[in-house]
């Protein structure tokens, strides 16, 4: 697909959330990449970068073949901090450049002034493509009335469950050229949700799994998605959704679904702070 920036980033990755560093998250990324992955979505937060890096050398494939994605953590808000989160999380994963390097939560503020930073690391080339996480359309705006250009990608929970209730989200991004990456696709794995009928019926119409048909609602919704998975089995089916496609009728049953998942934060909510804005002011 492609960004704002005029780069272009894969529409469909592999998410390491809560896989644990070593083994666990080497094999995850090593099967997806064999899988035909070319999108990693990592963070600093996640403490399996150096894992995530490991998997990629042992790969093979071409620096430029995998799109690599890591985030900010709150700790490192500010200008100085962040650039040196960065060159942390550069060193974690033995890269030169990220391809997208994203501030994971408003939650600690400083907003502005942290963008700033993540401006100059793309100046500087250390990262391609600048986006953001967890963001509402307060913290986003604060931006755009700071006069600095915008994120070009917003990851945030997206699944049927939220989708209403963040349409007003969904449309700011749109309307300001933001693509949307969702996170909890799959309703985290909960049997309880997975399980609803509405989905079930859709499931056996198409004949895939309930994983699936998230994923190919997501999807043909337009998000950029990243399953998180670490055992192989999965990590293969989460990727077998572009041989089939949802109806009009299917598609509006699947965002029907209602229901409190409960497992994900929402810094979408949280106020707004934006830090020294001079820094960055000087050099846009």
């Amino acid at each position: 697909v492609d960004l704002a920036d005029g780069r272009r980033m894969p529409l469909f990755g592999l998410g390491v959330f809560r896989s644990a560093p070593g083994r666990e998250t080497e094999d995850a990324v090593t099967w997806a990449l064999s899988a035909g992955y070319r999108l990693v979505d990592t963070a600093a937060f996640y403490r399996n970068e150096a894992s995530v890096g490991a998997a990629l050398r042992a790969s093979g494939l071409p620096r430029e073949d995998v799109f690599v994605t890591t985030k900010l953590w709150g700790d490192a808000h500010g200008y100085d901090k962040a650039i040196e989160a960065c060159e942390r999380s550069l060193g974690e994963l033995g890269l030169d450049y990220l391809d997208l390097y994203l501030i994971h939560s408003p939650n600690t503020g400083k907003l502005v002034e942290t963008w700033d930073a993540l401006l100059e690391l793309q100046r500087r080339g250390r990262v391609r493509s600048i986006g953001v996480s967890n963001f509402g359309v307060q913290h986003l705006e604060a931006l755009k009335q700071h006069g600095r250009p915008m994120p070009v990608v917003n990851q945030i929970e997206m699944h049927p469950m939220v989708f209403q209730a963040r349409m007003e989200l969904l449309q700011y991004c749109r309307a300001n050229n933001i693509l949307i990456e969702a996170y909890g696709s799959m309703f985290a794995g909960k049997t309880k949700f997975l399980s609803d009928p509405i989905l079930e019926k859709v499931c056996s119409d198409c004949g895939k799994t309930a994983s699936q048909v998230l994923l190919r609602w997501a999807h043909q919704m337009g998000f950029v998605i990243i399953p998180k998975s670490i055992r192989q089995p999965r990590i293969v089916e989460n990727m077998q959704i572009f041989d089939f496609a949802l109806s009009p009728m299917q598609m509006d049953a699947v965002s029907s679904i209602s229901g409190e998942l409960g497992c994900y934060w929402e810094p979408i909510h949280a106020r707004v702070d934006i830090g020294d804005t001079r820094r960055g002011a000087s050099v846009l």
